[in-house]
């Protein structure tokens, strides 16, 4: 009997535990998908305005080919330098045209100046799109994946979009998952379930079927960065120009630069005094 009891005692104690393990864990209690995908976004923009840059290494897949790169965020742009191809050395020929590349952008300031523009468009649209997401989708919960909660998520039809990136995100239909420690966006995967129309297919429209995949890595705590890029989205614009975004690209090694790290500091690191030498 007083095993018994023990036993009894002893099952208790466990379940005590366990239930206090639980109601410190992060879960979705008292909390909606939409209020957690807002959370994601909102500590998202939260760590752009910080703008941390990094240097990483880059495998590009193009054209049938494997480029590696070396790659160093500065203020003013990201800037890159050739190292591999399909896992050789450059041929001289690949190393004299990227040697010119570089020089050009160290000594032509409107270069330097398109590339700071184009960054900082870029980044706006995607703090532009970060802050509709919550309200641009319907989500709904599948629980656990890996470790993260999965969400399903699909176009709200309440939702008008208000410029053409917009369109072509709210034609989309995924899965997102979400790290709940950091409410942080760890993976997207979506389709374009849609043709999608600009100037009613006028201006241009991409088709239906398109997908992009997008997987994101903890650097350290409330750091995160994109480790793995693969987009397969095809149409046309402006009448008959054909649209053809092929991207498969993977990221890997991260190291952190200073917040006050040049493009000229970056080709620095990255070649020395070489792009300054003549041919």
């Amino acid at each position: 009997m007083l095993i018994f009891e023990h036993l009894y005692l002893h099952r208790r104690h466990l379940l005590l535990v366990v239930s206090g393990l639980l109601s410190v864990l992060p879960s979705l209690s008292g909390q909606t998908a939409k209020e957690l995908m807002a959370d994601a976004c909102y500590n998202e923009l939260q760590q752009r305005k910080q703008d941390p840059l990094w240097a990483s290494q880059v495998q590009r897949r193009t054209g049938g080919h494997v480029y590696l790169e070396k790659e160093i965020e500065t203020a003013g742009g990201p800037v890159h330098r050739l190292l591999l191809v399909d896992g050789h050395e450059p041929s001289p020929s690949e190393r004299r045209q990227d040697d010119d590349r570089l020089r050009k952008l160290m000594n032509n300031p409107n270069t330097q100046e398109a590339i700071l523009k184009a960054r900082e468009a870029d980044e706006r649209k995607v703090d532009d799109l970060l802050r509709v997401i919550p309200d641009a989708f319907l989500f709904d919960d599948q629980g656990k994946q890996g470790g993260f909660e999965k969400l399903e998520f699909s176009p709200n039809p309440a939702y008008k979009p208000k410029s053409y990136e917009e369109m072509a995100l709210h034609a989309m239909t995924g899965i997102l998952l979400i790290d709940l420690q950091e409410k942080r966006l760890a993976q997207i995967s979506a389709t374009l379930t849609q043709q999608v129309e600009f100037g009613h297919g006028l201006i241009g429209s991409l088709k239906r079927g398109g997908t992009i995949e997008v997987k994101r890595t903890r650097l350290s705590t409330g750091i995160w960065k994109t480790s793995s890029t693969r987009i397969d989205i095809n149409g046309h614009i402006l009448l008959l120009k054909t649209i053809s975004k092929q991207q498969d690209e993977t990221q890997s090694g991260f190291t952190p630069e200073t917040p006050d790290t040049s493009i000229e500091k970056a080709l620095e690191e990255l070649v020395g005094n070489r792009v300054n030498a003549s041919d």
